[in-house]
């Protein structure tokens, strides 16, 4: 998750942010450049859950101290969609959503310097992201950059939520060792929000945010699957804020494209089969391996208000090689 970095042009280094704080002993930049994001932008409606990828160079100033820590932060107004009904009406205001600890790294002892790229994937509802980067030293001291990241839809009144989704698969057995590729893969999503975390997000004690994960891309042999996070197969959320069923359905594509209204979502999760562990290892929380044209339908209840929202997955692409990328359109009622 940090890799050193000693020599840097200096013309990279795009200072252009929202905000920032300096300290005596720690210096922070963006690094600059066609593929990555470095200062406040509004992004396009037409591509929402686009990914994006940031880059910075940290160093210590001071001779005498070393980096210790690395914290990226994300503030979102609103992270949790506005409720509708059928006929575009609001039925619930969700809260303000609290800070998100996106990362949250301890730094190898002795590092003096390090550049981290992290891969963003957008917000998917009109609103406001704040994405702050924050590296401390062993004294303490402190800096940090930051920007926005705006998105205006004009279709935010609708009561169906429609985006795309990029996943990279991680190995679903407990204890089995992942790549840097796979700690950085977009691999768990919270449906409802279009949140998708990379593992480091969710992994060791970051509690807060295994409870936003819906859903889970894994791996098994050759097989791709996606599971809910209902499923006991999967151990890496603890106590998920929302219970997440899976159907399958023989719906295609044209069905998929009708998914406007969710008079339609709920019958295709009510019409679909239930998945079962016949021939494999797995619940019926897991679906059957990937296939490209798939639509799975499901189902999310709250686990506290017991609000049910309903909707689907259509598979749109599967690519194996070098690294497997799974590519998924959703469709969930707001």
């Amino acid at each position: 998750m940090y890799r050193t970095l000693r020599v840097l042009p200096l013309l990279l280094l795009a200072l252009a942010c929202a905000k920032s704080t300096v300290s005596p002993s720690v210096r922070l930049d963006f690094v600059g450049g066609g593929r990555f994001t470095s200062s406040t932008r509004t992004l396009s409606p037409t591509a929402p859950a686009d990914t994006l990828a940031s880059k910075i160079y940290a160093n210590a100033t001071d001779t005498t101290v070393v980096l210790r820590r690395l914290q990226i932060l994300l503030t979102s107004s609103p992270r949790t969609p506005i409720l509708y009904s059928s006929s575009g009406i609001a039925l619930t205001q969700p809260a303000p959503d609290p800070r998100l600890v996106y990362l949250d790294s301890i730094l190898l002892p002795g590092t003096k310097d390090l550049a981290f790229t992290n891969l963003i994937s957008a917000r998917t509802t009109s609103g406001d992201d704040l994405w702050e980067y924050k590296v401390t030293d062993t004294l303490r001291q402190s800096a940090s950059r930051a920007y926005h990241l705006l998105l205006r839809r004009p279709d935010s009144m609708a009561v169906v939520q429609n985006y795309r989704l990029f996943l990279s698969p991680v190995p679903y057995k407990s204890g089995a060792a992942l790549t840097p590729a796979q700690n950085r893969a977009f691999a768990y999503v919270g449906l409802r929000q279009g949140l998708l975390l990379p593992h480091f997000a969710v992994a060791n004690k970051s509690v807060a945010n295994q409870a936003l994960v819906d859903l889970v891309c894994i791996a098994s042999g050759t097989d791709v699957r996606l599971a809910s996070t209902a499923s006991t197969n999967i151990t890496v959320t603890n106590k998920p804020a929302q219970l997440t069923e899976l159907r399958s359905t023989a719906l295609g594509i044209s069905d998929f494209s009708n998914f406007t209204t969710n008079v339609l979502l709920e019958p295709a999760f009510n019409n679909g089969g239930t998945y079962g562990a016949a021939g494999g290892s797995f619940d019926a929380f897991v679906t059957a391996p990937l296939v490209k044209g798939t639509v799975v339908a499901f189902r999310i209840t709250d686990q506290k208000t017991k609000t049910r929202q309903y909707g689907a997955i259509l598979v749109t692409d599967i690519v194996r090689t070098p690294t497997a990328i799974i590519t998924c359109q959703v469709a969930v009622e707001k």
